[in-house]
This record gives C-alpha cells, sequence and structure tokens, in this order.
C-alpha cells in the first residue's frame, strides 16, 4: 500500500545551479569587482559587474519559464564580452593589466565549472559553450601578451589559460556525465522492465498529491490460467498489451503504474472523466485476443483522492472497490466514494454501453 510521503521532486541540476549562479555567484562577484575597480580608471571591470548584475537581475525578476533563455543569453553575451575587449584591445582603457589578469585567471576555470553545471542537461551546448569561451579567453591573453603584459619570465599566459580552461572542461563534463548515469540509474529504478511503466517503489516514493486527483486499481482477471494454459512468455505479451494500452489511454494526461503480478494502479488529473478512461481500457482489453485465440478481461476500482487527503487512504478505497469487482463476476469497473467505504457498479449504460 503506497505510504504517506514528504518527499519533494528535486529540482534539476541546472535549476539548483542556476539559482546558486545568478543569485549568490554573481552578486558576490559584482560586489568583489566593484570594491576592487574602485579608484581605478579601467572600464572593464565595471562592465563585468554591470554584466554580473543584469545577469542576477533577470534570473530573479523573470518567471520560472523564461530563465532558460537567461542562461543562454548570459553565456552568449559574456563570450561576446570577452571577444569584444579583444577587438578592442588596442585602446588604452582595455589594454592588459596585471588586474585584469587576475580578473581572467580565476573567471576562466569558475565560469567552465559554472557553465558545464548551468547546462548540466545539455551536455553538447556545455562543451560548444565552453570550449568557446576557453579559446576567447586564450585569445585575448595572447593579446595582452603580444602587448606586453608579463607576469613573470617562465611563464606563456595564453599557454597557461587554455590548459586551465581544458583541464576543468575535462574534469567538469566527467562529473556531468556521473550526473546523468546517475539521474538515468535512478529513473531504471522507478521504472518496470517489463511494461515500461512506474513500479511500486515509484508510487511509494512519489511526492503528496497536490489537489484532487483519481485512483484506480487494475487487475487481470484469471491471469494464472494465462501463465498456466499458454507459458508465462504469454503471459508477459498480455501484460506488455495491457500496459500500452493504459499508456494510450492516459495520452500523457495521468501516471501509471505496475503494481505488481497482473495488477496496476493508475492516477488521474481531477479533470479527466476517469470513469470513461477506466472503461475504454477494459473494453479494449476485453475485444483483444492473443496467443492461442485466448482472451482476458479486466476488473477495476475508482475512487478520488480529495485534497490534503492521504494516498494511502484514497488507494485502499480502490482496491476494496477493486475486490468488489471481482465479487461481483469482473470484467467491470467499480466506483468508491470519496471518503467512504462504499462502493457502487460503474453505469455502463451511462458510458454508452
Amino acid at each position: 500500500m503506497p505510504h504517506r510521503t514528504h518527499i519533494q521532486d528535486p529540482a534539476p541540476l541546472h535549476d539548483q545551479v542556476g539559482r546558486l549562479y545568478f543569485r549568490v555567484v554573481l552578486p558576490a562577484a559584482m560586489v568583489a569587482l566593484t570594491l576592487s575597480s574602485a579608484g581605478q580608471d579601467n572600464p572593464v571591470l565595471p562592465l563585468l559587474t554591470l554584466l554580473a548584475a543584469l545577469g542576477a537581475a533577470l534570473h530573479l525578476l523573470l518567471p520560472a519559464r523564461l530563465r532558460d533563455a537567461v542562461r543562454y543569453g548570459f553565456a552568449v553575451l559574456a563570450i561576446a564580452f570577452v571577444l569584444g575587449v579583444t577587438a578592442l584591445g588596442h585602446l588604452p582603457g582595455l589594454r592588459g593589466t596585471p588586474a585584469q589578469l587576475s580578473v581572467a585567471l580565476l573567471f576562466t576555470p569558475a565560469t567552465l565549472m559554472a557553465w558545464t553545471l548551468l547546462f548540466a542537461d545539455r551536455p553538447r551546448t556545455a562543451l560548444v559553450l565552453n570550449v568557446t569561451l576557453t579559446l576567447s579567453m586564450t585569445l585575448l591573453v595572447w593579446r595582452w601578451q603580444a602587448q606586453g603584459l608579463q607576469a613573470g619570465p617562465l611563464l606563456n599566459l595564453p599557454l597557461l589559460v587554455a590548459v586551465i580552461g581544458a583541464a576543468v572542461v575535462y574534469y567538469a563534463l566527467t562529473f556531468a556525465h556521473m550526473n546523468a548515469r546517475y539521474h538515468a540509474g535512478e529513473q531504471e529504478r522507478m521504472r518496470d522492465p517489463l511494461t515500461g511503466l512506474l513500479n511500486r517503489r515509484a508510487l511509494n516514493e512519489r511526492p503528496c498529491a497536490q489537489g484532487t486527483l483519481h485512483v484506480a486499481v487494475l487487475d487481470i482477471d484469471h491471469f494464472k490460467r494465462v501463465n498456466d494454459t499458454h507459458g508465462h512468455l504469454a503471459g508477459d505479451r498480455v501484460l506488455r498489451a495491457v500496459a500500452d494500452v493504459i499508456q494510450d489511454a492516459l495520452a500523457g494526461h495521468g501516471e501509471a503504474y505496475r503494481w505488481g503480478g497482473e495488477e496496476f494502479v493508475l492516477l488521474l488529473p481531477a479533470e479527466s472523466d476517469a470513469p470513461a478512461v477506466l472503461e475504454g481500457v477494459r473494453r479494449e482489453i476485453a475485444a483483444r485476443q492473443f496467443t492461442g485465440g485466448q482472451r482476458v478481461t479486466l476488473s477495476a476500482g475508482l475512487t478520488r483522492l480529495g485534497d490534503g487527503e492521504d494516498l494511502g487512504r484514497a488507494f485502499e478505497r480502490a482496491d476494496a472497490a477493486l475486490r468488489a469487482a471481482k465479487d461481483a463476476g469482473r470484467d467491470r469497473v467499480v466506483l468508491a466514494a470519496p471518503g467512504g467505504p462504499g462502493t457502487a457498479p460503474l453505469d455502463k449504460r451511462a458510458l454508452g454501453r
């Protein structure tokens, strides 16, 4: 039986990093750059400060659906800024200084790591942006070195930036790949390998339901006969067929779980016509012909989960309604009133039967 849980769906990694990057790291960088540029006639550091402030403000003020554009726009703008400083490096205020070099050496690896995580859901995009930024920073430092900036007699500054950038990109992408594999494993852990539906663990670890929804428990009638008569491979084909019919009926609106054996659990949105959906599934399965001319039927129990109600209680009502459907002769859907133990058979005539 599903238990009540207060586990909330964690935000994707790129969303978590985005909030940290734009709302904490960039404002902190803004303050640091403002303090470091105080009293200096240097336009680069104030421009970087303005860029950081713009990214932080947009990410904080824009609605969530537009934040994806913020991360792309900010990355492109940052690269364009570096290339612009490189192109205008002949101007007195944009010629390399030790302060600018320090910013570049700190800015490059930190940004490469942040962008890898910021685009963890788009690893190819992260790779392209990071390589472009590394090349841009290498070109900028080469320009500064050609103009006479030198950190030490033995240092090749462009090579140093390129090596640091390549190393950070490699380790950051390795981490992103490991994170992607972890999440893929988590997704696989929540899936039934035979039917592709969510499994019992996924239902048990599901976050608390928000708002009203319908809960249904379905069971294939006399499924043991299928295995005994036609073999377990035939039984597997029946289970996959039932899962396919359920997924087609939901059409992405709702969640389907293989609870165990030949039993399934459905969670349907409050606005859906849940009785009609279940009756459609029942009809489709009853009309199909499987291996050796066999036919199978479904029984189902359905109830409604009230706002704030425990999912476990609704599951118990739906399961009791399923047992009532079995006792009444199988091949039918029985409704259970929300908040009470009472059950009633589905009026098939009202559904066009």
